[in-house]
């Protein structure tokens, strides 16, 4: 009798993130003001009746569809990095960084469009606010958890919270360059060099 209540639950949730990706691919495409709540039902394959049972409204769906995709890329880009050497981690950081990149290029499109929408609704704005701190701490949590065993130097708790920040917003600047410039070599050595010896810079000054 327990595993029905289990069994309902799991396949609710499977049913909410495949509409949440589907959601994601179709704002990332279309944007969230030309996307409507037919074209991601469609995406989905489900009735529109199932949106609406799921979610409120189509704000309600994508401050979700946010929430839930920055939970994945923080578990992608950043959940078991190890290294025993500051060139180590930012080698390992990197190369996660380009598997999302070439991988999961629809995320970043989509995250761009979250941040025009949350100019104009706040409960997307609270929900990408929400989400750039978690990353952050996620950053910030990392850098402090193997600065302690390798030559990656951070004098104080603020100091790797600034540069969590930091790498943060070059990523996030990496991510729009590449959707502008579509032509962009992402295998282009000396570019990606030059973003690793930037990072060290960061992380082994006394």
């Amino acid at each position: 009798m327990r595993e029905m209540p289990n069994r309902n639950r799991n396949r609710r949730e499977e049913k909410v993130n495949h509409i949440l990706q589907a959601s994601l691919k179709v704002l990332a495409t279309k944007g969230y003001e030309n996307a409507t709540i037919a074209d991601i039902s469609n995406a989905a394959h489900v009735s529109r009746g199932i949106l609406h049972y799921y979610f409120t409204d189509k704000e309600d769906l994508v401050s979700k569809a946010l929430a839930k995709s920055s939970s994945s890329l923080i578990q992608s880009s950043l959940v078991g990095i190890k290294g025993n050497s500051a060139e180590e981690v930012v080698d390992e950081i990197l190369n996660r960084y380009l598997v999302n990149l070439q991988q999961h290029p629809e995320f970043y499109a989509f995250l761009f469009e979250m941040w025009c929408a949350s100019r104009r609704s706040k409960k997307i704005k609270s929900e990408l606010e929400g989400c750039i701190e978690k990353v952050v701490i996620s950053i910030e949590k990392l850098l402090e958890n193997i600065g302690n065993n390798s030559s990656m130097l951070m004098s104080s708790h603020d100091e790797s919270k600034e540069i969590a920040k930091a790498f943060l917003a070059l990523s996030d600047g990496i991510a729009f360059h590449l959707l502008i410039n579509h032509s962009e070599n992402l295998k282009n050595k000396k570019f990606w060099l030059l973003i690793k010896n930037m990072m060290l810079a960061v992380l082994k000054r006394r």
